[in-house]
């Protein structure tokens, strides 16, 4: 009886210390912003403003329900205009932020910035951390949101045709110009959004590039705060509206192949049951790099019950015995087709929605617009297979994976059309000019990274890459299939591609002008600060490495006890872009783990390690011999979003520092301990993830 009560006693007082903790953390990014608030911004943009103070800079803001305003003649300093939302309040910093942004920016004419929350009174919340400038996304939304700025001298310019456009709109019917009146409260968002069109076609800003520069600016750091529940898009928020063909196009679509004729059967018989546009003539490119003989007759039976209606001319069959290398089997197909824009996809995939080529085809058309791709779900389901590229720490990643499209998430990331740095090779078109440009798909990299070399190629020639998250296809990979991650030798082979397509863009680790630095860097967006920001990881502390000669003592392996690893390297490497110059040593690791089916609030865990011999087929322990080291904790809503049938896992996360020398070089696998603080449990398990100690 008096063990019960005491029992009670330690899951009660367990269950408020985890809770208090989540609270916290909950609260961190109010705590973030406004220390940064308190404090002068020297550096945005990660690096530091050189402000020469050869031009003083004056600001004047204006409010979006006045954006009509008369030049200075008298003016000796050249003045900036910031235009801002009635529903909040400009930041701190806000005005002298933008001052600095233009001192150092001299070619930049046009800016606008990030924004949160007033949840209530002082505190903050819901931040906004937008791209870069992104001109398909600004057609499809209003994502500039609360403040934006330009120089006097530019908005002078822009002023003329603004006015014509609200006239078009109906403005400034029978009302003068320059007053408050022209405008009106009503249409003061709107003409806030036409002002800015305005002004980013003064400059030049909705055409290609010159290089990897953008023409408008973008502060990544919180400029306003909105009131709460703002609609952030003021009105023009992702839609899914029918887009129109700037001219008739052919369009080749090539689908490399083998031993799958069932499925392609499928995905053929889905292109033509989707596509009905009269300007779109199409024809397929199915290449096999060595099916069974059986399925080659197969893919020829099948083919030929594929009619010649809805627009498709021809189907070729391209057959050669061969190793995989998707990058070739795409550049022969790309070779041996006619069609103006070429589309890339994989067999497994099903359309599912009319007009799908027709709104991808009105992308590639746009001559600023590189490489297009689409939205995959998962069959019969709404799970987000792919949403768009996004370029981090740990690589390129899909955003969104396996999190449900019904809702939409982090300001309409899985809606409209949105600029990112690069789309899957499993539905992916492009014109036959710009791949040309670019040299097609790189050879050199046969199975992985492939797809995104080529978006990051398109990217440094100028052009804008872009994601249809307003149309949808099924991709029939599988829900359960095994990531590279857990196969050593298939992580060899990412590792290993992974470096040449570094080597090929070396100035794309860790770099990714549409995605926040501010955003987590895991696999999900739903975690909306970085939350490094909150405690770095050179803050971390090393622990004493506990060695256990014999195993983990009384720990069960078990299965219920899920470990997932997004990075296990050096510190260098993690660090990489962002201490350079800076010797860093020792080793990172971090990543997520519960315990499924109980309340992970009354587990505390222990990182552990054991040294493995590498095997053609895997790898096995050197010895019993298992080393351990406490974790740091961190909140993890995105795991918690993705587990809602589970208990307590907002605090999912771990992070461990492991100083040099305190391990023997050598390969070393990674597992998790779990230690139930109300009771004897101890749950032990490993995944094949290695860490790599020289």
């Amino acid at each position: 009886m008096l063990k019960e009560v005491a029992k009670k006693i330690l899951i009660t007082k367990r269950k408020k210390a985890y809770q208090s903790k989540v609270n916290d953390m909950k609260n961190a990014y109010n705590i973030w912003e406004h220390k940064r608030e308190k404090r002068p911004m020297t550096v945005i943009g990660g690096s530091a403003y050189e402000v020469t103070g050869r031009i003083q800079l004056v600001t004047e803001v204006v409010s979006y329900t006045d954006v009509w305003r008369e030049a200075d003649p008298t003016a000796t300093a050249e003045k900036i205009l910031i235009f801002v939302s009635p529903k909040g309040k400009l930041a701190g910093h806000a005005e002298e932020n933008i001052r600095n942004y233009f001192q150092a920016h001299p070619e930049i004419n046009v800016l606008y910035g990030d924004e949160d929350e007033m949840v209530s009174k002082g505190k903050y919340g819901h931040p906004y951390f937008k791209p870069d400038w992104s001109p398909d996304t600004y057609l499809n939304a209003f994502y500039i949101g609360s403040v934006f700025a330009c120089r006097a001298n530019t908005y002078e310019a822009a002023s003329k045709e603004y006015e014509n456009a609200l006239r078009m709109l109906g403005g400034t019917s029978g009302v003068k110009k320059n007053t408050p009146e022209a405008v009106g409260k009503e249409a003061s968002m709107l003409s806030a959004d036409v002002l800015f069109c305005m002004l980013a076609i003064e400059e030049r800003a909705f055409g290609k590039r010159k290089g990897t520069e953008f023409p408008i600016g973008h502060i990544d750091e919180i400029l306003f705060h909105r009131n709460p529940d703002t609609d952030v898009f003021y009105g023009r928020s992702f839609h899914n509206s029918r887009h129109m063909l700037m001219k008739p196009a052919t369009v080749s679509i090539i689908i490399p192949t083998k031993d799958h004729p069932d499925i392609l059967l499928q995905c053929l018989k889905s292109i033509v049951a989707t596509t009905h546009e009269k300007n779109i003539k199409y024809e397929i490119i199915v290449v096999d790099n060595g099916s069974s003989a059986y399925n080659r007759v197969r893919y020829g039976s099948y083919i030929n019950t594929i009619s010649k209606i809805n627009g498709l001319t021809n189907i070729t069959y391209l057959y050669k015995v061969e190793d995989f290398n998707f990058s070739y089997m795409c550049n022969r197909g790309a070779a041996r087709s006619g069609g103006d824009y070429l589309l890339f996809l994989n067999d497994d995939i099903e359309a599912i929605q009319d007009g799908w080529i027709r709104e991808m085809l009105s992308q590639a058309q746009l001559r600023h617009v590189g490489v297009v791709g689409a939205k995959l779900l998962y069959p019969d389901s709404d799970l987000i297979q792919h949403a768009g590229i996004t370029n981090v720490r740990l690589g390129p990643v899909h955003k969104l994976q396996r999190m449900h499209d019904q809702k939409a998430h982090y300001f309409g990331y899985n809606r409209g059309i949105h600029n990112l740095i690069g789309a899957t090779g499993a539905c992916l078109m492009i014109s036959r000019e710009k791949f040309n440009e670019v040299g097609g798909f790189p050879e050199e990299l046969p199975v992985a990274f492939n797809d995104v070399d080529l978006c990051y190629s398109v990217f440094q020639k100028g052009y804008y890459n872009v994601c249809c998250n307003h149309i949808s296809l099924y991709h029939h990979e599988s829900l359960s299939r095994g990531l590279d991650t857990l196969d050593i030798k298939k992580m060899e082979r990412l590792a290993n591609e992974y470096d040449v397509l570094m080597k090929r863009h070396p100035g794309f680790y860790n770099m990714d002008p549409f995605y926040s630095r501010y955003l987590t860097d895991d696999e999900t967006i739903s975690a909306i600060i970085h939350c490094e920001d909150f405690l770095p990881v050179l803050d971390l502390p090393y622990h004493k490495i506990k060695v256990h000669e014999q195993g983990y003592p009384e720990a069960r392996q078990d299965a219920c006890l899920r470990l997932g690893v997004e990075y296990a390297g050096t510190m260098e490497n993690w660090m990489y872009g962002i201490r350079d110059g800076e010797a860093l040593d020792g080793y990172f690791v971090k990543g997520y783990s519960f315990v499924i089916g109980s309340d992970n609030a009354f587990f505390d865990r222990r990182l552990v390690l054991r040294q493995v011999e590498r095997l053609d087929k895997g790898a096995r322990p050197v010895s019993a011999m298992v080393y351990s080291l406490p974790v740091y904790t961190w909140y993890r809503p995105d795991i918690k979003l993705r587990l809602q049938d589970q208990i307590d896992v907002d605090m999912t996360g771990f992070k461990v520092r492991i100083e040099t020398g305190k391990l023997q070089p050598g390969y070393y696998q990674i597992g998790m301990v779990a230690l139930d603080q109300t009771g004897s449990l101890k749950l032990i398990n490993w995944v094949p993830n290695l860490l790599k100690v020289k």
